[in-house]
């Protein structure tokens, strides 16, 4: 296991190394050159990467970029839609601990 992390990480800091525009893009929220083309581009190749990890910081970085407000709309509601006829109670519960 611990070969493998370490196998990761070295994979992933010579990712960065090489693509080090897509590295500046996916840390500074609010950059100019961020639209949404760009976005899936850097999702495609974190994806491609294996750096699933990476792909929820970009979201999270970027949360405040327009073109993912309608992202992070629709994702929630295809996991309500997803989930809703097994676990509505379960829903339920969960936002009312969020809102507390």
């Amino acid at each position: 296991m611990k070969n493998r992390r370490t196998a990761q990480t070295l994979h992933f800091l010579k990712w960065i190394r090489r693509h080090s525009g897509l590295w500046y893009l996916l840390c500074t929220p609010g950059d100019e050159h961020m639209n949404l083309n760009m976005m899936r581009q850097l999702i495609g190749q974190l994806y491609q990467e294996g750096f699933y990890e990476m792909i929820f910081v970009l979201l999270m970085v970027h949360r405040d970029n327009p073109a993912l407000s309608h992202v992070s709309e629709y994702l929630l509601l295809d996991s309500f839609i997803a989930r809703w006829s097994q676990e509505k109670e379960n829903i339920m519960q969960e936002i009312q601990i969020l809102l507390e």
